[in-house]
């Protein structure tokens, strides 16, 4: 058993997606009322074609300014624009505005992407060619992109590993464009095909489904007297016939025939830290107790399941057994589309507006706050941007709205409208002085703790206090900025707000 939680413990790390990392986010079945063109669980396109990222030390969507045109992005920071170009971005500094912004010729009109471990990331392009990119210190080196021999036609990838006599492989899967599958030996030199496996349509890990909805899977573990002689055969799984989709988590698999029913196999789990339990459940399970499914994830120990009629309800897998028909309960409803995370998930209501559930430790949910976990769905802050005199302001982290009054980082806008901002980072004091000659002085002083704000020396009420998240000090922006005598406009439509300074 202590070999079996070890293994199934590495494969929670290695595999912490619930879908292969080869998962874009494109426009398929988004509204787009919300100017919301795709999104998935940290990142969103507008139907402009700006591109929009949270989490980490975003805790809101913030552009990613200089890049435009965007249709569809994927891990590792990579975006491909209508024009099939691919393009890598990174921060130029933790902390700052600016982005670097980097074409990548090699891979043009990408459709996967798959990391395995931390030292490289294989990708596939629109001609079915096979790269790999090594991953230094976590950071993808694009100047040493390879194209892989011997490997052609591919249409989507996925790993798993393979334990031969408790030595662990490393195993990359290809599914080629005519539907057989294909696994690497020795690294990424020689490639040769799983036997039974043709017309596949889906693959992840050591599981592949069929157009015909069977599904199938081959052999990963092997002891020293059961070694692989020649190559490997898939069987398929009488218990699942009429499958449209599955995913798994590298622990739980989940999936959705063609009636709209939930299936359910692998693992639950208990306890928490070194007590952690993994209980291998026996067979495949069909839920009963949920019925015209369709979306469904594992999202950190639950399972989330969105119905036809709009619904996304939630049951626990923090249990020794499943039974068949585990209570589920209402997370929401109104629901159009969920894209899911390892932790948490991101849904779309049908009004087109963005809302996140599950753990917010590192800001997943965009909402602008960084409480541990929220079990009452929470809106995604709109993906505002500012425009002074008609020129796009790029901005540390994105526009936090309260109650219908937009909050901006400290150091973004207001010395562009000619102010002298100053902070006191003992007292948490945000002074902004306008001393220009022809104009009358001005002094604004804020204070982060306490709320309080005045100018010239004088109490200002406003409907919101300024705030600070996670090290970032949020002002006012429409009243300092009038204050200072700029116009400011409110465009809904693009989500734009709109700054005019005649100085």
């Amino acid at each position: 058993m202590k070999r079996l939680i070890t293994i199934l413990s590495l494969l929670s790390v290695l595999f912490s997606f619930p879908l292969s990392a080869s998962a874009a986010t494109t426009a398929t079945s988004v509204i787009t009322k919300a100017n919301i063109q795709a999104f998935d669980s940290s990142s969103l396109i507008k139907t402009d074609g700006s591109y929009w990222v949270w989490g980490g030390n975003l805790s809101v969507p913030t552009q990613v300014t200089g890049l435009t045109d965007v249709a569809a992005s994927f891990d590792f920071q990579f975006v491909m624009k209508r024009d099939n170009t691919v393009w890598y971005w990174e921060r130029s500094t933790p902390s700052s505005a600016s982005f670097k912004i980097s074409p990548i010729k090699e891979l043009n009109h990408i459709v996967s992407v798959e990391s395995f471990g931390y030292d490289q990331v294989v990708v596939v392009n629109g001609d079915g060619k096979v790269y790999t990119i090594p991953q230094v210190d976590n950071k993808l080196d694009i100047a040493h992109i390879t194209l892989i021999s011997g490997i052609d036609d591919v249409a989507s990838i996925s790993s798993y590993f393979e334990i031969q006599d408790q030595k662990w492989e490393k195993r990359w899967v290809f599914l080629k464009k005519d539907g057989t599958v294909w696994v690497n030996r020795n690294e990424l030199t020689s490639f040769e095909s799983i036997q039974s496996l043709d017309h596949v349509v889906d693959i992840q890990q050591n599981m592949a489904l069929k157009d015909d909805g069977t599904f199938w899977t081959w052999p990963s573990e092997f002891t020293a007297k059961e070694l692989p002689v020649g190559k490997l055969t898939a069987s398929s799984k009488q218990e699942l016939a009429n499958i449209q989709m599955f995913r798994t988590n590298g622990n739980t698999t989940i999936a959705i025939d063609k009636q709209s029913r939930l299936w359910f196999w692998g693992v639950t789990i208990t306890g928490y830290s070194d007590g952690t339990e993994f209980h291998v459940q026996k067979g495949f399970k069909q839920l009963t107790s949920i019925k015209d499914v369709k979306d469904a994830y594992i999202v950190e120990r639950s399972l989330i399941v969105q119905t036809n009629d709009g619904k996304v309800q939630e049951a626990s897998i923090e249990r020794e057994a499943m039974p068949d028909n585990p209570t589920f309960n209402l997370i929401t409803n109104d629901i159009n589309l969920i894209k899911g995370g390892g932790r948490h998930f991101i849904m779309q209501k049908n009004d087109g507006t963005l809302w996140g559930w599950g753990v917010n430790k590192n800001a997943q949910l965009g909402n602008g706050d960084y409480e541990f976990m929220h079990n009452i769905p929470v809106p995604v802050q709109q993906p505002v941007s500012i425009q002074l005199n008609g020129e796009l302001i790029a901005l540390t982290n994105g526009v936090i709205t309260r109650n219908g009054q937009a909050f901006i980082p400290l150091r973004s806008i207001f010395e562009k409208l000619g102010a002298t901002v100053t902070w006191n980072e003992s007292k948490k004091v945000v002074t902004i002085s306008r001393t220009e000659s022809g104009k009358p002085s001005l002094t604004i002083i804020i204070n982060l703790q306490s709320g309080e704000v005045t100018m010239d020396n004088k109490a200002v009420q406003l409907p919101n206090k300024p705030f600070g998240v996670n090290g970032t000090s949020y002002l006012p922006l429409r009243f300092i900025s009038e204050s200072l005598g700029a116009k400011v406009d409110w465009k809904q439509k693009e989500q734009i707000i709109s700054i005019s300074d005649s100085r």
